[in-house]
Order: C-alpha cells, then sequence, then structure tokens
C-alpha cells in the first residue's frame, strides 16, 4: 500500500473511478487543448455556443420531433392503413419510455443524429412485446467493436461506458441505430459532422471570442505608455503593466481618470473594427455553418437575402431539401431495426400539415381535388383536422370523364343531347318571335340565330333589299 492509498485508508475517503476509456475515434484526440489563449477547441459542447448552429438543430430537431410518425399496414391493392394498436405506434407516438414523452425522445435522437451522424437507443422488452421501450444512449460513450468469423463475415457489438466506469455490452438486436453517411467502421458509423467541419466552426468561434474578449475589456482600445527612464528589468515593466490594468480594468473604476507625471505619455492604438469587417466576416462565416446542413438562412434568422416573394416557396424547399433526408433516415431505420413484419408494416412521417399553404390556396387546391374525383368531402375534412360527417365518403366523378361505352358515358351522351335540343329549340323561338321580326329592318338578327333558325343568308338578303326597296319611295315623299 503506498502513502496516498494508505492516507485515504485513515480518511475513510474512497478510490475515485477510473475515467471510461477513450474510443479511436473520439473527438478527445483530435481536439486542441481548452486554454483561453491557445487553439479554438472545437467539440460538441463548444459548437453549439454557436447562435447559427444551436439555431439549425434545434429547428430540425424540433420539426422532426413534432410530425406524426403513424404505423402503416401495406394493402394488397397497393394502399395504405393506419394501425394504431400496432405496439410500436403506442412507442414512437406516445411513451417510448417510463420516463419521456415520444416528442422529447425524437427530439434527442434527432439532436445526436445532427450533430454526431449517430443517434443510438437501447431496445428493452416488456408488457408491449420485444419492443417494450426505447431508451437514448449517449453517441460519445458508445464505442463498436468488430469480430471477423472464420467464414469471413463481420460481426460487432455496442460498448457503453457508464457512469461509473463500467463497461455494458449491447448486441446488435439491442441497439436501434440511427446514422447518416458519410459511413466508416464498415459502414456501421456516421462520421462525425463536427470533425468534418472542424475549420469552420472553428473560424466561428474564433470570431466569437474576439468580439467577446473585446467587450469584457469594457471596449477599452490598447495602448501605449511611455517612459522617459527605461525600466531596469522585466519584473519592474510587468509589475507596472499589471498595477495599471488592475486600477483601469476593474469595474469599479470606471470612468476614472489617470494621472500621469510629466515624464510618462498614454498613447491609445486604435482598432478600426470596420475596416476588419468583423461582422462581414462572421455573417459569411454564419452561413458557411448552417450550410452543413443545408438550412434555409431565413428559418436561422438571416434575412439579408430573403423576400416576402419567395419566403413560401423557401419553406417548401426546406421540407423537400433540408428535412425529408432526415425523415427517411427516420423511416428506414425504424423498418431496419423495430418492424418485424417489413413486408407487411411500415412508419412514414405525415409532413402534409408543413407543406399547407394559405387558406384561400388551401381551399381552392380542395375545390379541385373534390370536384375531380380524388378527394372525398371526409378526406378534405381529415386533412383540415375535422371529423368526418356521414355519407362523406363518396367521390365525385365528372360525367365527361367516364370510359367510353358505359352506362355513365351513355347517360352522359344522352344528358348532352337533351341539352342541345333544348338550346336550339330556344333559338328558333327567339328568332320568330314578333318583336324581333319588327325590328329586322334597324337590328337583324345574328348570324348564330338564323343559322339555328334555318334561314339561308341569300334569303335574308333578299328580304332586306325589298323592305328597303319599299322604305326608299315614302323616304322622297317625306322629304319633299
Amino acid at each position: 500500500m503506498n502513502f496516498r492509498a494508505g492516507l485515504r485508508t485513515m480518511i475513510g475517503a474512497s478510490e475515485p473511478a477510473a475515467p471510461p476509456p477513450r474510443s479511436p475515434i473520439d473527438d478527445f484526440w483530435y481536439e486542441s487543448a481548452p486554454t483561453r489563449s491557445g487553439p479554438i477547441r472545437v467539440a460538441a459542447d463548444t459548437v453549439i455556443q454557436i447562435p447559427e448552429v444551436y439555431d439549425t438543430l434545434s429547428v430540425l430537431m424540433q420539426s422532426v420531433a413534432m410530425l406524426p410518425l403513424p404505423i402503416y399496414r401495406r394493402l394488397d391493392d397497393g394502399g395504405k392503413r393506419r394501425e394504431p394498436r400496432h405496439p410500436l405506434a403506442d412507442i414512437l407516438h406516445h411513451r417510448p419510455n417510463a420516463t419521456q414523452t415520444a416528442y422529447e425522445f425524437r427530439a434527442q435522437m434527432t439532436w445526436d443524429l445532427l450533430l454526431h451522424r449517430n443517434a443510438f437507443a437501447e431496445i428493452k422488452d416488456g408488457p408491449r412485446g420485444p419492443i417494450d421501450s426505447l431508451t437514448r444512449l449517449d453517441p460519445e460513450r458508445i464505442d463498436v467493436q468488430f469480430k471477423t468469423q472464420s467464414d469471413g463475415s463481420v460481426d460487432h457489438v455496442y460498448d457503453y461506458h457508464q457512469d461509473d466506469g463500467r463497461k455494458r455490452r449491447l448486441l446488435p438486436e439491442q441497439v436501434f441505430h440511427l446514422r447518416a453517411p458519410p459511413l466508416i467502421s464498415n459502414n456501421l458509423l456516421g462520421r462525425s459532422l463536427i470533425q468534418d467541419g472542424r475549420r469552420t466552426f472553428a473560424r466561428a468561434l474564433a470570431i466569437q471570442e474576439y468580439v467577446t474578449e473585446h467587450f469584457e475589456n469594457d471596449a477599452t482600445p490598447t495602448s501605449v505608455i511611455t517612459t522617459a527612464a527605461p525600466f531596469k528589468t522585466d519584473e519592474q515593466a510587468a509589475t507596472f503593466r499589471t498595477r495599471w490594468a488592475k486600477i483601469f480594468r476593474d469595474a469599479r473604476n470606471k470612468g476614472l481618470p489617470a494621472v500621469l507625471d510629466g515624464t510618462t505619455s498614454f498613447n491609445v492604438v486604435q482598432k478600426d473594427h470596420a475596416k476588419a469587417q468583423v461582422m462581414e466576416a462572421y455573417k459569411e462565416v454564419a452561413l458557411q455553418c448552417i450550410r452543413w446542413w443545408r438550412m434555409p438562412p431565413h428559418k436561422v434568422g438571416m434575412l439579408d437575402k430573403a423576400t416576402f416573394s419567395n419566403i413560401e416557396q423557401q419553406a417548401l424547399e426546406f421540407v423537400t431539401d433540408t428535412l425529408m433526408p432526415w425523415l427517411v433516415a427516420w423511416e428506414q431505420a425504424i423498418s431496419r431495426d423495430l418492424i418485424i413484419g417489413k413486408d407487411m408494416f411500415f412508419a412514414e412521417h405525415n409532413v402534409g400539415g408543413l407543406l399547407r399553404g394559405d387558406l384561400k390556396s388551401r381551399y381552392e387546391a380542395y375545390a379541385i381535388a373534390r370536384n375531380w374525383g380524388w378527394l372525398s368531402v371526409n378526406d378534405i375534412r381529415s386533412l383540415e383536422n375535422q371529423n368526418p360527417i356521414a355519407e362523406g365518403d363518396v367521390y365525385l366523378q365528372p360525367l365527361n370523364m367516364v370510359p367510353a361505352g358505359t352506362q355513365y358515358a351513355e347517360r352522359a351522351a344522352f344528358a348532352a343531347y337533351v341539352d342541345r335540343e333544348r338550346a336550339l329549340t330556344e333559338a328558333i323561338e327567339q328568332y320568330r318571335a314578333p318583336r324581333l321580326l319588327a325590328q329586322s329592318a334597324t337590328a337583324p338578327p345574328t348570324a348564330a340565330a338564323r343559322c339555328l333558325a334555318g334561314v339561308d343568308d341569300v334569303e335574308f338578303q333578299d328580304e332586306n333589299a325589298s323592305a328597303a326597296a319599299d322604305v326608299a319611295p315614302e323616304s322622297q315623299e317625306t322629304a319633299q
């Protein structure tokens, strides 16, 4: 027993727990030392201190977690039907474990996936079946171990390092693993995004640290103090500088005037932040940071190049280009690790709520879909989050769009024939009315009405000529 162990025994102290072993791919081995004046440390806890990065992760995490994720059954006709009583539906939509809601669990798993490109959850059996609960595992505490079998195949297990330093081994069927490319380690792990974007994140952190130190120093510019006589030793110069800084950097001495003798001068070294373009540089670096997630700038409050005319289109692009890949990663991982009957059941997010436009646009789209027969009243009410009504599942079919030769087509043709005959009869009666004949000299009927009445244009012209000849003598007598 050495001296330290004996001293711990005398005072009743326990042996400190050994730190958990680190994986060769852990970010710890690629980080700089966390010194204030040294290189910038880029890690998970520092990257999220960049506001644009934190906002990007929050928007994506919340968007994924709030979407409905129902379980569907595949139908023989190619359709699908929701299965709300499926055991996995209750886990993904209500209670994945004893302490978390479905929103909390899916949000935290998405956060891990976005930041580390890996997210893990332990699968436990229970009253609800082989998959009774999903408990999130910290991705920074998991190592993947590989073992090559005699036939050349490679098996893997997951080693999870617990708080007490002990290691717990989990088999692949005990772990729900979300991962995103690019993949490493036999295509079983996603490569850390922090590692890929290290330089970009370091630039953003460096600008933040520069601005923070500037204002922590009360925005006081750098100064040079000149003395008539040089200091005899470096210690004297250091002591003078320390005493000066202690007086004038103390918040309690803010505004206190400095008193110098005649042989000492104080010169300020001005910093031109406009020429340094600090804010412009930070905006550009912030844009580079959010590009790692293909995040539209307007979603994180960067509206420099956004207009009211393109915001709606950018919102649609956010769903299709930014959010959809992560939704597909969730759905396919659920199918691989959690669903037993993959040919019968599947999980799918409902993104209809994110793609809905304004009220007028939605109602116009519903009217088109209703009139052309691919949406019923109850379908529309379901999209608007309203309860179904009786006899609301009827799908309309335009008469002119039914298949030729069917009973509906014959009815449509007969109805069209009746409409044409009725229109022709009404036109003939209108043309032969006494009132129209009396006004024929000044307001002749239209060509369409003459055609419908069966009157030849030549005959009509002869009648007009005769009427004009009869009227001519009367007009001459009146003039005389």
